[in-house]
């Protein structure tokens, strides 16, 4: 079971990067700042986005064009980044529902899942991995868990998130727009050392990263809560194995990475990372009520 979530991440992760280094050139400077070049107005031509890259043709200059034409008649760059990145998820919820429901039910019956292991641990022997596996996938199969569902979305939506991210980076609107009078180009860092004149920058910021946090943690906390109000609850509670001290871990670890990198990005990336992790929580609360918690586990 280890060696296959080890798998599935290891796809996800190749490719990302994959993605981030065919599809996507290099767009702002040593300080931040996006690259006159590469901004995206509303009359850039689309066969100029063809010669960077079919990504960016394809993805990165509608999203953009859209953050660009919604900023316009809101006459914020802000505004045009959020309601682009709500209109991005409301689209692509659909992609979400099957591998959410297949994370919150394998989370559910993860402490049912160590059960199995420990009572195999130190067997190493062909035969006693084939039961082990047997009777893992005996418990998946009685829950409706597949623990490949989210991989094939994951191909999906991971192109889509990394084009979004780069059209809030590069619309014209976001470059040059400012939110209370500061520009959205200054990274958060500018805030922290000029608090009194970017305190909007920190502002930003310290959204995003409690947005962050509640999209990481969400999931695990109504797994736990719907696991407890289950019968049988101490018969299988949650022992912290090592399985649920490396998806804690992986958890805070996404969280670190996140404030260590927004810190010193435009906070316009700010401002687009924030509203996603926000409209995950709600497509997370969602599907929670509507898929999971009338579901047989």
């Amino acid at each position: 079971m280890k060696k296959l979530s080890n798998k599935k991440m290891l796809v996800i992760l190749c490719m990302f990067a994959l993605l981030l280094l065919a599809g996507c050139q290099r767009n702002v400077d040593g300080q931040g700042n996006v690259l006159p070049e590469r901004i995206i107005y509303l009359d850039t031509p689309w066969s100029a986005m063809l010669n960077e890259s079919i990504l960016t043709a394809v993805l990165v200059y509608p999203l953009a064009q859209l953050i660009n034409f919604i900023g316009g008649l809101t006459g914020s760059g802000v505004l045009g980044v959020v309601i682009t990145t709500l209109l991005y998820n409301v689209l692509t919820i659909a992609l979400s529902i099957k591998s959410t429901v297949s994370s919150q039910k394998m989370q559910m019956i993860q402490p049912e899942l160590n059960k199995i292991q420990a009572k195999y641990e130190g067997r190493n022997d062909d035969n006693s991995r084939m039961q082990m596996y047997q009777e893992q996938q005996a418990l998946m199969q009685k829950y409706g868990v597949n623990p490949m569902a989210s991989l094939g979305t994951a191909f999906l939506q991971f192109p889509i998130m990394i084009a979004m991210f780069y059209a809030a980076q590069r619309a014209d609107v976001v470059v040059n727009g400012t939110f209370l009078g500061v520009p959205l180009q200054k990274t958060p860092w500018d805030g922290f050392t000029n608090i009194k004149e970017y305190w909007p920058l920190v502002l930003i910021f310290v959204i995003m990263v409690i947005m962050q946090f509640g999209s990481s943690m969400l999931p695990k906390y109504l797994a736990d809560k719907k696991r407890k109000n289950r019968k049988g609850y101490k018969a299988y509670a949650d022992d912290g194995s090592a399985n649920n001290n490396q998806m804690n871990t992986m958890m805070y670890t996404m969280i670190i990475m996140v404030v260590l990198l927004g810190i010193r990005w435009p906070s316009a990336m700010s401002v687009y990372w924030g509203v996603s992790s926000f409209a995950n929580i709600l497509k997370t609360l969602f599907i929670q009520r509507r898929y999971i918690d009338n579901a047989e586990v």
